[in-house]
């Protein structure tokens, strides 16, 4: 019976020391496991750091485009906002403001004009203004210089109507006051003279009403009281 229990104690003995050796081999593995992780989360990091630090050389290296240049138009500025001047195609207006335009990276200052009798608006670029013929008003000693030719006897010439009319438009859109007051005074028709054609009335018209807006404007007075005038002028001769 002795001899069993020393067997027992013997088998008990073997299964204590492999269960350690077991427990002792599970925990390196564990360890080991652990360390590997730690090694490929380190990995990991380094890897990150080296692709950021690459990306960023490669940005560094990388020629970003220069935004384009806009290319700025510079011309003397002639006239200011909120004062009249004379389109020769149009006539009497006033400069509402000045603004900037931007195309195909360009910039330029226009005038914006306004036109009261058409309830016109239109734009002109700074460098163009001398080009268009955009002046100031006549000044108002010049003005009633330009009575005296309204005082003057018609000189009608000896051609086709067609033909004066061409003439007498190139006159009303040169933009010289001299040559509209021309066209006032050969086109004017008392009431008990010959009657005009419609053509004729129209040009008359736009001829009178620019000059009377003109000169309205030279001597500071209403666009009425110089249309008067210019009617009194008229008939008097």
């Amino acid at each position: 019976m002795a001899t069993t229990k020393k067997v027992l104690t013997k088998k008990k003995i073997i299964k204590k020391i492999t269960k350690k050796i077991v427990k002792r081999a599970a925990i390196k593995k564990k360890k080991v496991a652990v360390k590997k992780v730690s090694k490929t989360k380190n990995v990991k990091k380094v890897t990150k750091k080296t692709a950021k630090k690459t990306v960023k050389k490669i940005i560094k290296k990388i020629v970003t485009p220069k935004a384009p240049k806009i290319k700025k138009i510079v011309a003397p500025q002639e006239f200011k906002s909120g004062e009249n001047i004379v389109y020769p195609t149009h006539g009497v207006g006033r400069i509402l403001t000045i603004e900037k335009f931007q195309y195909e990276l360009v910039e330029e200052q226009l005038y914006v004009i306004q036109f009261f009798q058409d309830k016109l608006t239109i734009r002109v670029p700074f460098i163009k203004a001398k080009m268009i013929g955009l002046r100031n008003i006549t000044s108002k000693p010049s003005m009633t210089r330009t009575l005296s030719i309204l005082k003057q006897k018609p000189k009608i010439k000896k051609a086709m109507w067609s033909r004066r009319a061409q003439e007498y438009d190139q006159k009303i859109n040169s933009g010289d006051i001299k040559q509209l007051s021309e066209v006032v005074r050969d086109l004017f028709r008392k009431d008990d003279q010959t009657e005009q054609s419609y053509s004729e009335r129209q040009m008359f018209q736009v001829a009178f009403e620019r000059y009377a807006r003109e000169f309205a404007i030279s001597s500071d007075i209403k666009f009425e009281e110089a249309s008067n005038k210019i009617l009194e002028i008229l008939n008097k001769r």
